[in-house]
Formats: structure tokens, C-alpha cells, sequence
């Protein structure tokens, strides 16, 4: 399968009424098309694990995760993974 080098959007959604806070992941490729859908992901420790899955390390995962939940929204730039890494995450369609 092809690389693809784009950018990761964390995006913390604090919750509502009839909505649980979650955080939603999403590959956004550089170029080409994609089908490419968000992921949700319940916690903090959930959200560490996806990208340490996505061959981010632990450090980094666990200082992404903490900036998405302070901050709101987070863009982790210049992530190159194959098409099958990110499908196997839930990223690719």
C-alpha cells in the first residue's frame, strides 16, 4: 500500500446534553482523495493508545492528548503512514 502524508485533527468535544465528551480524530491528506472518516474515542487513555497505534510515541501521545484536551483542537502536522496503517486505526475508509 501507498504512503500518505497528511496532517492528524484532534478535535476535544466537551459533551451536551445527550452527548458524551469525546475526542474525534481524523486524517487530513496533504493531497489526493480519500475517504477518509473521523474516529471517536472516549477518554484521554483511548485517544493516547490510537496514537501510539498510529507509531506516534508514548511521550508524544501522551503530550498530543493532553494539548487536545486543554486547548480544544490540535493538528499534529506532517504524519506519514501507509494506507493500511491508517485503515487498521479506523482513519481510512
Amino acid at each position: 500500500m501507498a504512503k500518505v502524508t497528511g496532517n492528524i485533527r484532534i478535535n476535544a468535544n466537551p459533551g451536551s446534553t445527550g452527548v458524551v465528551a469525546h475526542f474525534e480524530v481524523v486524517f487530513v491528506p496533504y493531497a489526493g482523495r480519500l475517504n477518509t472518516k473521523p474516529v471517536r474515542v472516549s477518554n484521554l487513555d483511548d485517544l493516547v493508545t490510537l496514537l501510539m497505534n498510529l507509531k506516534i510515541d508514548e511521550d508524544a501521545a501522551t503530550r498530543w492528548a493532553g494539548k487536545a484536551r486543554t486547548q480544544g483542537v490540535v493538528l499534529i502536522s506532517g504524519v506519514e503512514r501507509t494506507e493500511l496503517q491508517l485503515k487498521e486505526n479506523g482513519l481510512l475508509a
